[in-house]
Formats: C-alpha cells, sequence, structure tokens
C-alpha cells in the first residue's frame, strides 16, 4: 500500500531537492500497487458506449450500375430514333419525358436536313452515386466519333407503384 497522500502513478520526472540542473532525462515511475485479481475489476475502468455506425453513402445496390448503363443507352437510341420515346414513358416523370419529346422532335428536323450519316454515340462511361436511400444520380460520357458530351440524369425510386421502379426525374444533356 502507498502513504497517504502519495499518487498510485507517479510520471512525473525527478528533480533534485537543490535548485541544480535537470539530471539527464531518467523518469522515475511508481507502478501501481496490485492486489491479486483485484487488479482486473478495476472501478475507474468504465465502459465505452457503442459507437453509432455513421455513414455518408447509402450502402451500394447491386445491379443499379447496369441499369443505369441500360437507361443511357436506351436514352441514346431514343435521340437516335432507332427507338420510340413511349418506351421510356414508364421510367421518364412526366416533365421529363415532354423535354424529350421535344429534344426528340428537334433532332428528326436536323437529321432530315442533313442527309449525311452522323457517327453513332456510345456510352463511354458512367457514374451512380447514391446521395440517399432512394435516390441514385447519374453522370456518363457519351462519345461520338472524336467528340464527347455529358449527361446527367436524377433517378427515384418509386414505391409507391403498382410495379415499383427507378423513374427518371431529372436529365441534363451537356
Amino acid at each position: 500500500m502507498t502513504a497517504a497522500g502519495t499518487p498510485l502513478h507517479d510520471l512525473s520526472l525527478s528533480r533534485p531537492r537543490s535548485g541544480g540542473a535537470r539530471p539527464a532525462a531518467t523518469a522515475q515511475w511508481s507502478l501501481p500497487l496490485v492486489d491479486g485479481s483485484l487488479a482486473l475489476s478495476s472501478p475507474q475502468v468504465l465502459p465505452s458506449p457503442p459507437r453509432p455506425h455513421l455513414s455518408l453513402v447509402p450502402p451500394h445496390e447491386p445491379g443499379l450500375d447496369q441499369r443505369a448503363a441500360t437507361f443511357v443507352r436506351a436514352l441514346l437510341e431514343v435521340s437516335s430514333g432507332s427507338r420510340p420515346l413511349t418506351q421510356l414513358a414508364r421510367v421518364l416523370a412526366p416533365e421529363v419525358y415532354d423535354e424529350m419529346q421535344k429534344r426528340v422532335a428537334i433532332l428528326a428536323r436536323a437529321r432530315t436536313r442533313e442527309p449525311r450519316q452522323a457517327p453513332a454515340s456510345r456510352l463511354a462511361s458512367i457514374r451512380v452515386t447514391r446521395p440517399r436511400t432512394g435516390a441514385a444520380e447519374i453522370a456518363a460520357r457519351i462519345a461520338q466519333g472524336d467528340r464527347s458530351r455529358a449527361l446527367a440524369a436524377r433517378l427515384v425510386h418509386d414505391a409507391d407503384r403498382r410495379d415499383p421502379t427507378w423513374v427518371c426525374t431529372a436529365l441534363c444533356w451537356v
């Protein structure tokens, strides 16, 4: 046992009593006194509270990247005129569908004015992020010959429908 008033753990460097210089860095430590198995049940050690699981990005859904790539390829086919827009009516929000209808009409007029064959568009790369559960954002690079364009889309999982599916609520061609 220790004398009253002396700490169990003395980690201070020993200093001479007379105001002389400090000795070279030699530490004098006093070891804690252990009384058998009581050392294992120290009242000072409190269990730490469980750490909450924090996540900035919702867990990745398998197959979402493939669905997004299929969706972008379908948009490219609609833009080229090889697929009717009505096939995408189920996965496009009404305002996005109206914008795509205008885009398809403009592209169809441009194709009739210029009879030359433009190089086919292809999906060069795609990135899908999940800002929250039930939402996905797509960033895609579209290659057309030597040129590249970008496409951004926001998909929301609509579970309230009779046939739950991902619906495009925003679409931007750059």
